[in-house]
């Protein structure tokens, strides 16, 4: 029972963050990143290609959830040494790919 609720957690999880993705790369105006900054239309190069990178970074930080979630049917230690070392290193992935991001479509 309990590696049934590890795995719907770790399914819902990465549900979300693949429905932040969708959402990036449909939005028209730019997708934010940081939580109350707003990112200027202006700004942006490229809004259409800005959000769909938005959309593959979340789509792409999903998989750790996906697969922590797959492995604790089976292994939960593994499942939770997986959410704890790819979940906060996927967090500053996350940040340093944004960072990327928005220098290749930031107006120069």
């Amino acid at each position: 029972m309990g590696n049934m609720i590890l795995f719907l957690s770790c399914m819902l999880c990465g549900a979300i963050f693949i429905g932040l993705g969708i959402y990036a790369a449909k939005k028209k105006t730019p997708m934010n990143f940081w939580s109350g900054v707003d990112v200027p239309r202006e700004s942006i190069s490229d809004i259409p290609a800005y959000n769909r990178a938005m959309g593959r970074l979340w789509g792409g930080y999903s998989a750790v959830w996906f697969i922590s979630g797959v492995a604790g049917l089976w292994q939960p230690v593994a499942a939770t040494v997986l959410m704890c070392v790819l979940g906060s290193g996927g967090a500053v992935a996350l940040v340093l790919i944004y960072k990327r991001i928005e220098k290749k479509y930031r107006v120069k």
